[in-house]
Parts: structure tokens; C-alpha cells; sequence
């Protein structure tokens, strides 16, 4: 048995998660896909005919100004659904990882859950992050991968858990709770680019995302000194330093991150973040240079339209 829960994974994994990985890799070049043909069909319309052109805050704009966001909230979604959903019906059964049923609650996350996400970071690195050279968000992604990948079988979760596959499952599971709060950002991205005036439905939903946000550096703050701290001594005795340095890393590189997208979204001010001021359209060579996830947080959205 190798030392190293990467390679474990992967040499002993059955080709489990490799196969899944490849299918919902498929499935996210299929959605990039559609949101850039429908970039090209916008920017041809707008082009073709700017007085004609397509409503700026129809989905169809939308699309063009980010056409990963599919791909975004469909990874958001469903990890946030499948790992609170794990949660909730293993306290539901008194704090039981297998259902009355048989269904084992772990391997749901790990034959699911994370071959969806994994495959989703990598993806988006492809089709986000270098082309927009975000450096922040392709840290997060390749750590997000690094952490999360000895997790995907048995054989490498015994190795990163010190020997608590179950525990080290867990921590993997309540880390993608925080994915909520990526849903609803992405509703807030919707809400900024459609809203006419000011509505109490967006003060609302900016307050959520920015508590998320805190809750985010909260509980990755819990996970590290808490969970994770304590186990020094177990991870020494299974000569697990690798991966105890990663999971310290990891958590509180991620931890980090949340508190500066946190800083960067409150920074406009409280008023910025419960009163709507209507978006300021972009003229059609600053749309095709792209999305940024900077300027999403922010909320792009405190200069009024002229």
C-alpha cells in the first residue's frame, strides 16, 4: 500500500471516479459550448444591427456577457443540493452514514458529488480562468481539486483521514455546503442585470450572499481549529504530514479567499448593498472582453445607466 492518497486514488480507484469524471467533463464542454455560440449569435445580432439589436437584459445578453454561467450554477446546485441533502438525512437517521434502505450516504458523495465538482474546476480553468488570466479563481479551483481528490475512494481516504475515513468524507461534504452561497450570487448576478429599480427582494438577497460569505471564513475558521488541529498528533502517527500540510492549506487558503471576496463585495459600502441602482450597459467591445468574477462580487452594479 503506497503512502500517498493521491496515487491510491487513482491506482486502486476502479476507474470509479475516472469514468464520471469524463462524463460530466463532457456535459460542461457541452454547456460551454452553448453559452458560446450564443455569445457569437448575440454580438453577430448586436453587430449586424445595433438599433435592432436584442434586449442588453434578455437571458440571451446575459449569456453572451458570461456564457459560463451555466456551468457555474449548475455545479453550484448541485453540489449544494447533494452535499446538505447527505447531511440532512444522515442526522435524520440519528447520525447514520447508510439508510434503511442500504444506500451509503458517503459513496454518494464520493462516486457523485465530487467527480461532478472536480470535473466542473478543471472545466472552468479550461474555459474561464486562463482565457480571463483570473489568477484568484484558478488558485481556487487547483486547490479545491488538490484537497478534495484523495477523498474519492476508500483506499486514498484512510491515508488523508488518518485512518477516519468517515471523518475526512464528512469534512469534505460540510466544506461544499458553502456552495449556497455561490447559488445565490449567481441570482444576484441575474437580479443586477435585470432589474429596472430598486426592489426589497435584491436587499435581500445581497445581505444572504454577503453572510454566506462570512459564514464561509466562520466555518473554514471551525473546520481548521477545531477538526482538523487536533488530529496533528494521528497524522504523525500514520506519517500523514503531506496531507495534513494540504488540508491546513487548503482550508485556510479557501478561508482566506472567502474573507477577501467578502472585503471586495462590502466595499462599495451598506448602501451599495441594499439599494439598486440600475446597471450601466456596456457597450459591445467591452462585453465581448468578457466576465469577471471581481467585478461580479463587487456587484457591478454602482454606476447608474446613462
Amino acid at each position: 500500500m503506497s503512502n500517498n492518497p493521491w496515487m491510491e486514488c487513482f491506482v486502486k480507484g476502479e476507474w470509479i471516479f475516472e469514468t464520471r469524471f469524463l462524463i460530466y467533463t463532457v456535459g460542461y464542454c457541452l454547456l460551454a459550448y452553448i453559452g458560446n455560440t450564443t455569445q457569437k449569435s448575440y454580438f453577430a445580432e448586436v453587430k449586424r444591427d445595433p438599433k435592432n439589436a436584442p434586449d442588453h437584459r434578455s437571458f440571451k445578453a446575459m449569456i453572451a456577457s458570461r456564457p459560463t454561467v451555466i456551468a457555474a450554477t449548475v455545479h453550484s446546485v448541485a453540489t449544494a443540493i447533494i452535499s446538505c441533502g447527505i447531511l440532512i438525512a444522515y442526522h435524520m437517521q440519528g447520525n447514520a452514514w447508510t439508510t434503511p434502505g442500504g444506500i451509503q450516504l458517503l459513496e454518494i458523495w464520493q462516486t457523485v458529488g465530487l467527480p461532478i465538482s472536480i470535473s466542473y474546476f478543471l472545466t472552468d480553468c479550461y474555459f474561464y480562468c486562463l482565457p480571463r488570466k483570473d489568477g484568484l479563481i484558478f488558485v481556487h479551483h487547483i486547490i479545491m481539486c488538490l484537497c478534495h481528490y484523495p477523498v474519492v475512494h476508500n483506499s486514498g481516504a484512510i491515508l488523508s483521514g488518518a485512518g477516519d475515513i468517515e471523518w475526512v468524507i464528512w469534512l469534505s461534504i460540510i466544506g461544499y455546503t458553502s456552495e449556497i452561497s455561490t447559488a445565490v450570487m449567481n441570482y444576484r448576478w441575474y437580479l443586477i442585470n435585470t432589474l429596472e429599480e430598486n426592489w426589497i427582494g435584491f436587499g435581500i438577497t445581497n445581505t444572504f450572499v454577503a453572510l454566506s460569505w462570512g459564514m464561509r471564513v466562520v466555518m473554514f475558521t471551525y473546520l481548521l481549529l477545531v477538526q482538523i488541529f487536533p488530529r496533528y498528533s494521528e497524522y504523525v502517527e500514520q506519517n500523514q504530514m503531506l496531507s495534513f500540510r494540504v488540508m491546513v492549506f487548503g482550508h485556510a487558503a479557501i478561508g482566506m479567499l472567502s474573507l477577501h471576496w467578502c472585503i471586495v463585495m462590502l466595499k462599495p459600502g451598506l448602501r451599495n448593498l441594499f439599494v439598486f441602482k440600475k446597471k450601466k450597459v456596456k457597450p459591445i467591445e467591452q462585453m465581448t472582453a468578457g466576465f469577471s468574477f471581481a467585478e461580479e462580487v463587487s456587484g457591478g452594479n454602482d454606476k447608474k445607466e446613462e
